[in-house]
């Protein structure tokens, strides 16, 4: 691209993506994975990873919940979600208190630290957004969301779960034919 050229100019846009693709499953995989390499990117700069953002956002949105109702909201095994939770909690921006009648049970909650960096997270995610949007009108957008909530329903996608159960794992390249996967 020249300098000063807009990825956003539509005589320089792509216009191949405009001819529909035989598979709307490879077409979501190559989105899904180029969305979140993007917003990987993107929190990162804060010293976040997508897997924080969405415990933060979770404790955010309802202040106080259980450790295990915000595991079980996020589809994230106990032990991952501990883990998660202790990284959270080193860097300041999430307390584990002592629930008021069970000593058992830790309540989530957010610090001032945490609130900031869900801030700082959501207007990086609104920019994404809007790069993504591009394009469409609030009712396409509107569609589009509704559409995917379909496909998301026949796959059995659970609303908020993380699609790799909080674990933070990429998917690694395929070995060479005949050689022994990689141990982690």
């Amino acid at each position: 691209m020249a300098h000063g050229d807009s990825p956003h100019d539509e005589s320089k846009r792509d216009r191949s993506w405009l001819t529909p693709v035989p598979s709307v499953g490879f077409t979501l995989s190559q989105l899904g994975f180029e969305t979140s390499r993007r917003f990987a990117e993107l929190v990162g700069t804060l010293g976040l990873e997508p897997r924080h953002f969405a415990l933060l956002r979770a404790v955010q949105q309802e202040e106080g919940q259980s450790q295990q109702a915000v595991a079980e909201l996020l589809q994230i095994p106990p032990s991952t979600m501990v883990a998660i939770v202790d990284v959270l909690e080193s860097h300041r921006l999430l307390e584990r208190r002592l629930h008021g009648s069970d000593r058992r049970t830790r309540t989530l909650h957010m610090t001032r630290q945490g609130a900031g960096a869900v801030e700082s997270a959501m207007g990086l995610a609104a920019e994404l957004e809007q790069t993504i949007c591009t394009g469409l009108d609030e009712s396409e957008r509107e569609r589009l969301l509704r559409l995917l909530g379909l496909v998301a329903a026949n796959l059995g996608v659970a609303r908020g779960a993380l699609p790799d159960k909080g674990g933070g794992e990429r998917l690694s390249p395929l070995s060479a034919p005949g050689a022994e996967p990689k141990a982690r």
